[in-house]
């Protein structure tokens, strides 16, 4: 994909590379540096777009959050976008595989090397990685930090479609996405021309983002979301049962969790449940005073255009900041 222009995207250079390669597919992550000078090394935020796991690219602008460069670019702080494998044609365990695999090429000699390459020389610190995600990105953002807790600093989360196996994903809806009727045969049309096995992770064309909103009005996205899960994989993809594991954490900066009260793609029902259940799981336990959940006036992507020097979002955002710029 080529760089879009976007303000969104004002005042940070972006290298877009690979980080894995299926077969001959290659799954690119965007890199997007300040273009402010920075002492020392910068602090890290992986970014995970949105899309319900079926839909969407890391500069897919319409999701891309425009606070989320004003935050990078105050704190001096280099983002990790990365696309990551698609469903029907994947699977929600191969984008978990995907992640890990992002994780584990943040983490070697690739990263850096890169970047130490790059028109102004740069460094990263990951011992101050933050996590942030929108969507279906929000429950990705999730998940990485409670797969890596003790090496993230925190995690935010944008109206997190968490209750994977929720009604709300798996019957038909009362009231539409956005209010708008979408047909059933646009869901049952790319359903039945994707190729399972192949690799897509980009993809942005009206009728792939027709086929996930359809998929949502007729309680078809559930059932795409949880096809394939091996028993032993549950806990690693649902993060309820993520909760159950013996050796699960939290960053000691926690969770921050935002959601629009109006939202008819991610209901927020789901959200709450989850923050009631993790502020049962780590009552006591570090990072478990620090699960914060902000339900606001707004739907779905309310907060697309929204930017950080508004007050609302500075203050739900502050313990998380302020944990991973420690």
């Amino acid at each position: 994909m080529s760089i879009p222009s976007s303000p969104k995207l004002d005042g940070l250079d972006i290298i877009q590379t690979t980080y894995k390669k299926i077969g001959d597919h290659e799954i690119r992550t965007d890199i997007l540096i300040p273009q402010t000078p920075h002492e020392g090394q910068r602090p890290v935020i992986i970014r995970l777009h949105g899309g319900g796991f079926v839909f969407g690219d890391s500069l897919h602008m319409a999701f891309y959050p425009h606070w989320l460069n004003d935050l990078a670019i105050k704190h001096g702080a280099v983002v990790i976008s990365p696309n990551y494998r698609l469903i029907p044609e994947a699977t929600i365990t191969d984008i978990h595989d995907d992640l890990e695999d992002l994780w584990t090429w943040v983490h070697s000699s690739a990263l850096a090397d890169l970047l130490a390459a790059h028109t102004t020389p740069t460094a990263v610190n990951l011992d101050r990685v933050l996590t942030i995600g929108e969507s279906a990105g929000g429950m990705l953002s999730i998940n990485l930090a409670l797969s890596h807790p003790s090496d993230t600093r925190a995690c935010i989360a944008m109206y997190p479609c968490v209750d994977l196996q929720s009604p709300d994903y798996h019957t038909p809806r009362e009231y539409p996405p956005f209010g708008q009727s979408f047909p059933k045969e646009a869901f049952q049309k790319v359903l039945s021309s994707a190729v399972s096995g192949t690799s897509v992770s980009s993809i942005t064309e009206q009728e792939r983002l027709v086929f996930m909103l359809s998929g949502a009005q007729y309680g078809e996205l559930g059932g795409l979301w949880v096809k394939g899960v091996k028993e032993s994989e549950r806990a690693r993809i649902y993060p309820f049962e993520k909760f159950e594991l013996p050796d699960c954490g939290l960053p000691r900066g926690g969770m921050t969790i935002v959601q629009g009260a109006q939202d008819s793609v991610v209901p927020p029902r789901g959200p709450e449940k989850f923050v009631h259940r993790a502020r049962e799981v780590f009552s006591g336990k570090p990072g478990g005073d620090k699960i914060f959940f902000n339900l606001r006036n707004g739907e779905h992507g309310f907060d697309s255009d929204a930017r950080y020097s508004e007050e609302w979002l500075q203050d739900t955002l502050k313990v998380a900041v302020e944990t991973w710029l420690e």
